[in-house]
């Protein structure tokens, strides 16, 4: 027999989050410290995997293609209306302020599920909301390049890069992002640009002596053009 499991209202604390943590009109955000910001980030995504997990339990007992549109419509909608706030959120922060960052990589993980969604659910889907285009994100890399430093001695240069305003973009996260994904190093294939771009808020002395001394060599290079 088709049946609903009773549950909590699986967005709880992710729409608490966004609509009023991170909702610089509700909240005075940029009193927020680095720690929480991280706090937040690390479970955000977690918390957007048990829903996807809510959804596939919710669903599991339904034979009805009818209930099953209807209660995926209801968790995508969900979703988009999440994204849509998220992205009201981040045009409201500090460019030099952490929470561009953390509001970047919320945006990321929502758009990510959307996908996620999109892959499982996909024929039952029919959003009720004027949906925002959701990126899908370029799930392989065609080829990476070989870089003979370390994770985070790239990390390192990188932060020097965007500091410097060498590399110009809205946040630290968009040049991780944007360059990492098409990196490896030896003893790493796939990099984790979010995990590369937090310990640069760590750097330790052996990778800034690394990072320098390589740098360095390319002036020395360049010099002999």
């Amino acid at each position: 027999m088709e049946r609903f499991i009773k549950q909590a209202y699986p967005y709880a604390w992710l729409d608490e989050v966004v609509e009023i943590t991170l909702n610089p009109e509700k909240t005075k955000v940029t009193d927020l410290q680095f720690q929480q910001l991280e706090s937040i980030e690390s479970k955000f995504d977690k918390e957007l995997q048990a829903v996807l997990k809510d959804l596939k339990t919710n669903t599991f007992c339904l034979f009805s293609s009818k209930k099953i549109k209807a209660v995926v419509t209801q968790y995508y909608d969900s979703l988009i209306l999440l994204e849509r706030q998220a992205m009201q959120n981040l045009a409201a922060y500090p460019d030099d302020h952490p929470l561009a960052a953390t509001g970047e990589n919320i945006i990321f993980y929502i758009q990510n599920m959307g996908v996620a969604f999109k892959k499982r659910y996909g024929k039952y889907i029919t959003s009720t909301v004027s949906e925002t285009d959701i990126i899908t994100p370029q799930s392989t890399v065609i080829s990476k390049i070989l870089c003979k430093l370390s994770a985070d001695q790239i990390g390192v240069i990188l932060k020097a890069a965007d500091d410097t305003k060498l590399l110009l973009a809205s946040s630290l996260s968009v040049v991780f992002r944007s360059i990492v994904p098409f990196l490896s190093t030896d003893k790493i294939k796939n990099l984790s640009w979010d995990s590369m771009r937090k310990r640069t808020y760590h750097i330790e002395q052996i990778d800034k002596d690394v990072a320098i001394a390589t740098l360095e060599k390319l002036i020395l290079q360049i010099r002999e053009y």
